[in-house]
């Protein structure tokens, strides 16, 4: 499978903000959003080590944004911030 430019750039901003969660404590790492979710943590990743040969699932993108407030704006094309000001930490 040969995966785009953005599609990397897309994992790669994805991962980028796992770690920023981490270095955060607002999460213990990849292995607690994969529990979470019920997700394969093979298959994260694989999404994670050879993002020009697996694709992240937009799903995920969704997971994230709504556990932790990260932008989908940004995953998905770059644009600052990070964390979407309008997100509302559901209970």
């Amino acid at each position: 499978m040969n995966i785009s430019d953005e599609g990397i750039a897309i994992s790669n901003r994805f991962f980028k903000a796992i770690a920023i969660l981490k270095e955060q404590k607002k999460i213990r790492g990849l292995q607690t959003f994969t529990r979470k979710h019920n997700l394969n943590r093979w298959n994260v990743n694989q999404v994670k080590f050879y993002p020009s040969r697996s694709v992240l699932k937009p799903e995920w993108i969704v997971y994230i944004h709504e556990d932790y407030g990260i932008s989908v704006e940004w995953i998905v094309l770059g644009k600052e911030p990070i964390f979407d000001p309008n997100w509302k930490e559901h209970k």
